[in-house]
């Protein structure tokens, strides 16, 4: 007994001595769990850097999609066809799941070998083999005739943008088959079927062996959601969550996720851990540098780690007696299954030294346990790497579902698992150690990667009929693009009739006029109070608004229940209630004795008539208080005051909700011109133009129109859209029929429709396996709240079955998805419908402002568009699919409802005191008709001083005789020669004019420039430039030789003697020429003809632009006797009786007098009409004190009477925020141009703001409605005095002739009154009123001093052959 128990002590102590040599030797194989956690943190970096699309190229984890959504449930049924392709050997499968009563799967398998040739050779051979293998396992088993799904398990690393496609990255185990890497597989397999016409085969999902065993075992435990193998190579997969995967589309529910984690280190990441004899192992291999973590734990590399191992360690002289034999020197002779067999628990020793003893080792017994605890040694490094990268998965499944402890199953297959006595005990115990918050299960895979590809298939399936049966359900949910612009026209039409006066009656959307016509600027201030009435709670506020540089608003509320029996009592109950909290809050903020100004909101539909009336229409959510409707909210709100007699409120505005919502974010943003609410109900707001507003008098600036879009496809417009969900949520309402639209997209009915669907598909057994709970069959048990969770981006899956759980309703993984589906495709649409309606808005503005592209903010409130998750990105992106011309910000609003109506209070304010003093700085403007007659009057008295010897001096109306002594009676004819000098440029022209009945005037010209040096050099050289140019024209028309006749329009005050004598007054219009003033004109151009002593013209005339105005026209119409010029400068003369013209001898006939009438006013006759802006612009300018009556009517100082204006205005603070800029105060710069283009009828507010910005002036809209009115009242004045002046002439010629009707023709020219919009009719208006006995036909002349000059020449040389005669 002694002796066998010191032959034990001997045996223990040697085992013991041998483990320890062997420890210090592979000391670099053991590995603490503080490296297992490292290396487990290590895995979990590179999963995260493989899901992310920017990272994922770099990661050796490639966590490739498999599209594989959805673990079996134990409903799949059918017959299933898999081929597994992946090793030494290929496997046909059938496979018939059965759910009838017991869950149940049988398979039947055939095995194939795979030849040499074939997995070496090319691509179409390979998939040609595989299809004939099939072929044969078909006729075996008598499938032929049937059409079959087929799932393909092709374990080979590939690259899936779908379940039934993979693009194949690279060959491994020996595949070394040509022209098939960087292809799709499933289509080379297709392919290779379709050669078989006798078989009809649908290839629904391709899988690796790690998906087919998770599906294996997730068809016998519901919780696998892990599959791993460990076994010649090794690879696991996973359920991971689609908001995480960058890779693909998509955030609802779980996806598969393939690690090929064998890869990982492979970028140097556990070289720490590498041995030399992992690195031995890597240089030795067919892919050296790559799979590092496989080639560190499979079963193909562990027997060649142990061999190296022992080499070494016999080189070493520690084991075999130094003595390596041929086949321990042989690279493969030890494998998986001499590794298995010497770690056996019992057996282990005999085995090991029967093992080496075959490698013609001859061990000693130290040697045996040497080897075995080298084996132990590898395989559990192995188990703990593995352990490592498992427990990584497992860690970042519990994270992901944010539990504190997880109970899950891994499915696991391979030989090295399965065949080594003490692996799978060692895996599993490390794991436990490194996760110990995970309780988890490993079931073993039975025919995985060929069962697993049939499991795959039969959830796809199964899957792919329950989604064809819930998107039929809710397909009517789903509106494209095309659908959408439909609904947005639709809108566009209602919006139209609701604004018409004749269709607003029948209309559905009731475009309410809310009398808020401007929104804020930034320059509001003061203290307001609001009232906030829409609910069970009202809300009082103290608002205090600051402007300036420290601008802001604080507020300061408190609120009120209003008690059931108040809600439903009477109107003067309710509103005695709201003053008595009025006073409450008034008394707690101590101010009951300020009389401030207070905002109403007022959340009830009403019918304003003004901003502070509003007449209730209807009373909702659950308010029946008697006697209000029909009635005057704010009368009743003041009656209630009167009665309660303790303090005074002056009530400025009654708004609802939306326009408060607008109101506070254009205070924010000034570009906010629309409000929106999407909410418990839903609504929208904008600014209108006026123009478009038939309920409402008056076409200038625009006004906030409610509306009231709920009530959209009431009238069946949306009937094509409404499900029948809709329609049964509709009859359950308390008021069938009406706020259709409000019903489909507010958040008051979104739980309710996602309910009714839900009933419905768990009635047609396609969720919570047909079982519905009584919670679900309760009404409004689903709210938007629920409907919010379930659709959040990271915790929604969860979430909604932590809902549907309290529902009582144990939902699978797949109703979950399912109900995350429904409720998201029920607030897209409500998030699509909105969209579309905001569209037509948009587009309205849009097309209002004339503009291609549009920049404008929406303020936005309401429960929906705040708490859901998604709605305000996927409503954002609606819009501008459907307007991608609109660049659309949405702005949240704060407390709009309240500070809203504050904000409405102070712009109604800001814009009644705006209002009073641009009133009064334009009164002056306003022209009486009693002024207007003395302007006329007055003008007439300056016509007869003018023509008059004694008075001609002194008067400022010049009178001037022009020598014209008829106008055109159509015999004129011949050829003439016209000179047009009047700027920077001059003209010569052909004029040939025909008589009798082929009657014409064909004109040929051409324009020579007149260089600065010329018009500021001497008279000499300037009409010797003015002959070259004749000179050059005269070659250029072939008409040198000829004398022609010349009538010269010279467009410069002169003083005539007679019709070819003029003496130039004084040069304007930049022209300095020495030695002209003072001299005749006429004079010095036949001199320089004389100079050049080439040709010889007959001046015949000198004219100026107004008299060949009236010429040009007399050609056209013999009535035509007066001639006005309305443009840069303003100026009159019309045919006068010879014998009223006492400064020119005769009194036959009749003469034109050139009026020059825009010195009238010069000695002050008008000084009680001229304002201080004309004063300062008279003082400005180059000649003042000089022609003021022109000063107020022409186009050359028009725009500097309104830049005065604008100054003015601004320094008062009522425009551009009270600053003055830089371009504003430069003189000039407002050209009566800008005139004509603002106050143009089709010329939008954003237009007039866009001409504003070129003049460097950052204007409102409210900024651009006042320019616009100044420019009316100025432009408008000088119609009115242009029109008296006319008026004076008109009535004269009419008593001249003794006549108490008089009919005649006014020639007009000039860019007033052809490029202004209203000049013209305000001129013709104010004739028509002041000289009523006078019928007075306005005609335009076409090129006056051109044309003119040419026909006053033809008429003088006709009056002169008669004289002759």
């Amino acid at each position: 007994m002694f002796a066998v128990h010191l032959l034990a002590f001997h045996f223990t102590k040697l085992k013991e001595d041998q483990i320890k040599k062997v420890d210090r030797y592979l000391y670099h194989m053991r590995l603490s769990d503080d490296v297992l956690l490292d290396v487990m943190a290590r895995f979990q970096a590179e999963m995260v850097k493989g899901l992310g699309k920017d990272t994922n190229p770099t990661a050796t984890v490639k966590m490739l999609p498999t599209f594989v959504r959805s673990l079996p449930d134990g409903s799949e049924k059918g017959e299933f066809l898999a081929v597994d392709l992946g090793g030494s050997q290929f496997r046909a499968h059938q496979v018939k799941v059965s759910d009838d009563g017991k869950q149940s799967s049988q398979l039947e398998s055939k095995f194939y070998p795979t030849p040499k040739e074939v997995i070496q050779g090319n691509r179409a051979e390979l998939f040609d083999y595989v299809a004939d293998c099939l072929l044969d396992f078909m006729e075996t088993k008598n499938l032929k005739h049937k059409k079959l799904p087929l799932g393909f398990t092709f374990s080979f690393p590939c690259k899936q943008t779908k379940l039934e496609e993979g693009v194949l990255l690279a060959w491994t185990k020996h595949f070394k088959v040509r022209g098939a890497q960087d292809t799709d597989v499933v289509s080379s397999l297709r392919k290779a079927l379709q050669k078989h016409k006798d078989i009809d085969l649908d290839v629904l999902a391709l899988v690796n062996d790690t998906v087919g065993t998770m599906m294996t075992c997730g068809y016998d435990d519901p919780r696998c959601e892990i599959g791993l193998i460990i076994g010649t190579g090794t690879n696991a997969c996973y359920m991971e969550e689609m908001r995480h995967i960058d890779l693909v589309e998509g955030d609802e529910g779980r996806m598969c996720i393939n690690t090929e984690w064998g890869a990982f280190g492979d970028d140097g990441a556990l070289d720490d851990l590498r041995t030399e004899f992992d690195r031995e192992l890597d240089l030795g291999s067919l892919n050296p540098g790559k799979q590092l973590f496989e080639k560190m734990i499979s079963s193909l590399y562990l027997g060649e780690l142990v061999r190296l191992i022992l080499l070494k360690m016999t080189k070493e002289g520690l084991l075999f007696n130094g003595k390596a034999s041929t086949a321990l020197l042989t690279k493969g002779t030890i494998e998986l299954k001499h590794v298995a067999a010497m770690e056996k628990y019992k057996e282990g020793l005999s085995n090991t030294k029967e093992i080496l003893t075959e490698l013609n080792l001859f061990p000693s017994e130290e040697d045996c346990i040497a080897v075995q605890h080298v084996c132990t040694i590898v395989s559990f490094r192995s188990a703990n790497l593995c352990a490592a990268a498992l427990a990584a998965i497992l860690t970042r499944l519990r994270e992901n579902k944010k539990l504190l402890r997880m109970r899950t199953t891994v499915g696991i297959d391979g030989g090295l698992y399965k065949t080594h006595p003490q692996y799978a005990k060692r895996l599993h115990k490390v794991v436990r150690r490194l996760v110990p918050n995970c309780d988890v299960r490993f079931l073993l895979s039975v025919s995985g990667s060929g069962k697993g590809a049939a499991m795959v298939t039969a959830v796809a399936y199964r899957l792919a009929a329950q989604r064809k049966q819930i998107d039929a359900a809710l397909a009517p949910f789903l509106l494209s693009l095309e659908t959408l612009r439909e609904v947005k026209n639709k809108m566009r039409t209602e919006l139209e009739y609701g604004l018409k006066r004749e269709t607003q009656a029948s209309a559905t959307v009731k475009m309410l006029p809310t009398y808020v016509c401007g929104t804020p600027d930034g320059t509001e201030k003061g203290k307001f109070l609001a009232l906030d009435l829409g609910g069970t709670n009202f809300r009082v506020l103290l608002v205090k608004i600051r402007s300036g540089r420290r601008r802001s608003v604080q507020m300061y509320n408190k609120i009120f229940a209003i008690p059931l029996e108040i809600m439903q009592g009477t109107g003067e109950e309710l509103f005695d209630h709201i003053v008595q909290c009025i006073a409450d809050f008034l008394e707690y903020m101590g101010i009951k004795g300020a009389r401030l100004p207070l905002g109403f909101t007022f959340s009830f539909p009403c019918r304003q008539a003004s901003i502070d009336k509003g007449t209730l229409v209807g009373w909702t959510k659950g308010f029946k208080a008697t006697d209000c409707e029909g009635e005057d909210v704010v009368d009743m709100l003041r009656e209630a005051i009167k009665r309660r007699n303790e303090f005074d409120l002056d009530i400025v505005a009654v708004v609802n909700d939306t326009v408060g919502t607008m109101m506070t974010c254009g205070y924010e943003d000034p570009n906010c011109e629309i409000g929106l609410i999407a909410g418990t109900g839903t609504n929208a707001c904008y600014m209108e133009e006026m123009r478009h507003i038939d309920l409402v008098e008056g076409d200038e600036g625009r006004m906030c129109i409610n509306t009231e879009w709920g009530a959209f496809g009431d009238d069946g417009a949306l009937d094509d859209l409404r499900t029948e969900f809709d329609r049964e949520l509709d009859l359950g309402s308390l008021n069938p029929g009406k706020q259709l639209f409000e019903k489909m997209i507010s958040s008051l009915y979104l739980g309710e429709l996602v309910r009714l669907i839900l009933l419905k598909m768990t009635k047609e057994g396609l969720l919570f396996n047909g079982k519905a709970s009584t919670a679900l069959l309760t009404k409004g048990t689903i709210e938007l709240k629920h409907v919010a969770a379930m659709e959040k981006y990271k915790e929604g899956l969860s979430n909604t079955k932590e809902i549907l759980t309290e529902l009582n309703l144990f939902p699978s993984e797949e109703d979950c998805i399912a109900v995350q589906h429904v409720c998201t495709i029920v607030s897209f649409r409500s998030a699509n419908l909105c969209a579309a309606a905001l569209a037509a808005i948009l587009t309205r503005l849009r097309e209002n402002k004339k503009l291609l592209r549009m920049r404008t903010t929406v303020g936005i409130d309401g429960g929906l568009y705040k708490t859901h998750p998604q709605y305000a990105k996927r409503l954002h992106k609606v819009v501008r699919r459907l307007v991608p011309n609109c660049d659309v910000r949405f702005l949240l609003s704060v407390s709009g409802s309240g500070k809203g109506a504050a904000m409405v209070t102070a712009v109604a304010y800001r814009l009644a005191a705006q209002r009073k003093q641009i009133d009064a700085a334009l009164a002056p403007f306003l022209l009486s008709l009693e002024t207007l007659r003395e302007v006329k009057n007055k003008m007439r008295t300056e016509l007869e001083y003018g023509l008059k010897r004694e008075t001609q001096a002194s008067a400022t109306v010049k009178m001037l005789p022009t020598y014209v002594c008829g106008t055109p009676d159509g015999t004129e004819k011949g050829k003439f020669l016209a000179l047009d000098l009047g700027g920077t440029n001059f003209r010569v022209l052909l004029v040939k004019i025909r008589s009798g009945r082929r009657r014409s005037v064909q004109m040929y010209n051409k324009i020579f420039a007149i260089p600065l040096e010329i018009m500021q050099g001497t008279g000499e050289e300037l009409f010797d430039h003015i002959v070259q140019c004749i000179a050059d024209f005269l070659e250029y028309m072939g008409i040198k030789g000829a004398r022609l006749p010349l009538g010269f329009t010279f467009s410069f005050p002169c003083r005539q003697a007679s019709i070819d004598k003029g003496t130039l007054v004084g040069w304007t219009k930049g022209f300095k020429a020495t030695d002209c003033e003072g001299e005749d004109v006429v004079d010095m151009l036949r001199e320089a003809i004389k100079r050049r002593n080439e040709f010889d013209l007959d001046i015949v005339a000198v004219v100026n632009d107004t008299v060949g105005t009236m010429m040009t026209c007399g050609y056209e119409d013999p009535n035509c006797e007066i001639g006005l010029i309305a443009g840069t400068g303003s100026n009159v003369c019309y045919m006068e009786d010879m014998k009223n013209i006492e400064i020119v001898e005769g009194n036959e006939g009749k003469m034109c007098i050139n009026t020059e009438w825009g010195g009238f006013g010069d000695n002050g006759c008008i000084d009680n009409i001229r304002t201080k802006y004309d004063k300062e612009v008279d003082e400005g300018s180059l000649n003042p004190g000089k022609q003021r009556y022109e000063k107020m009517t022409s186009g050359m100082y028009l725009g500097e009477i309104v830049r005065q204006i604008l100054i003015d205005l601004t320094k008062q603070g009522l425009l551009f925020r009270g600053q003055i800029s830089e371009s504003l105060r430069k003189r000039g710069i407002f050209e009566t141009k800008f005139l004509s283009q603002i106050e143009s009828d089709r010329l939008a507010l954003l237009q007039v703001r866009r001409i504003l910005q070129q003049l460097g002036l950052d204007s409102t809209c409210e900024d651009s409605i006042i320019v616009k009115e100044v420019c009316g009242a100025v432009s408008r004045r000088a119609a009115q005095l242009c029109g008296a002046g006319l008026a004076a002439i008109v009535e004269k010629k009419r008593e001249d002739r003794g006549v108490d009707h008089l009919q005649i023709t006014v020639g007009v020219d000039g860019t007033l009154y052809k490029l202004h919009p209203h000049f013209s009719r305000v001129l013709r208006e104010t004739v028509k009123e002041l000289a009523p006995q006078c019928d007075v036909t306005f005609m335009l002349s076409e090129d006056g001093s051109g044309k003119g000059a040419a026909l006053i020449t033809a008429v003088a040389k006709r009056l002169h052959n008669v004289g002759q005669k």
